[in-house]
């Protein structure tokens, strides 16, 4: 029951945040599930529900969706999810761990470091860069926002489209992510039962989420979201030196 609870308390806020940004379940679900759940429950179970969560995310922005650019992304999708079904399949919870630690941190010191940079039109190369670790990521962690919200930061584009893009994509790479999870042999009946419970939590914060972000400034909460991600990081990390 307790690991019941603490899934839906923690997809429940994540999807709160990934509504206001149009990204980050995650980001924020993940440290909260690591207090009492296995990162070999969390991870696969982060896996349906992320994709659960972006097509509520797209049929809500679906007016500002452009499909234009998603090419070279998926192009990278593939070998991104095959690449982190492997990380998944070979590597210890401790070192899942201590590597989320390292993207939430990352991500959070990107934020808040470099949120001044002039945006400027990004190559193909790097496009079909960010799809390969968008999906790696999302495979072996659960977590395939941080890539692609830097990217597109540097795309620019309304609030609208850039959550858009954001859901379109995860689709998408949510698809390749689930099947690569599979054929790692990471699902089980109780992901499935984690998942289940975790959905009307899930859609319900997503939709608060939505909702609210009409009038909340993106660059105030998004501070913050920075500074909580690099708490949240740092507590990944002692967990994975234990």
């Amino acid at each position: 029951m307790q690991e019941l609870l603490l899934a839906m308390l923690g997809w429940g806020v994540g999807a709160f945040v990934n509504g206001i940004v149009g990204f980050g379940a995650a980001l924020v679900a993940m440290p909260i599930l690591a207090f009492g759940i296995d990162m070999t429950l969390a991870v696969p179970c982060a896996g349906l529900l992320v994709l659960v969560l972006n097509f509520q995310m797209v049929w809500n922005y679906r007016r500002h969706l452009a499909l234009g650019g998603m090419g070279p992304l998926l192009a990278g999708a593939l070998p991104g999810a095959l690449a982190g079904a492997f990380m998944l399949r070979f590597m210890s919870e401790s070192a899942l761990r201590l590597g989320l630690g390292v993207v939430l941190i990352g991500y959070g010191l990107w934020g808040l470091l470099a949120r001044r940079a002039e945006r400027r039109e990004l190559g193909k190369p790097w496009a079909v860069i960010t799809g390969l670790l968008s999906t790696s990521f999302g495979t072996a962690y659960g977590i395939n926002g941080p890539p692609l919200a830097v990217y597109l930061s540097f795309r620019g584009g309304g609030q609208q489209e850039t959550k858009a893009a954001l859901g379109a994509f995860f689709i998408v790479s949510g698809v390749f992510v689930v099947v690569a999870q599979a054929l790692a042999g990471v699902y089980s009946m109780h992901v499935a039962k984690l998942a289940a419970v975790s959905v009307p939590a899930m859609l319900l914060g997503g939709w608060a989420g939505m909702r609210l972000s009409n009038g909340i400034g993106d660059a105030h909460f998004q501070a913050g979201l920075y500074l909580m991600l690099l708490v949240m990081g740092a507590n990944m990390l002692r967990l994975g030196l234990l």
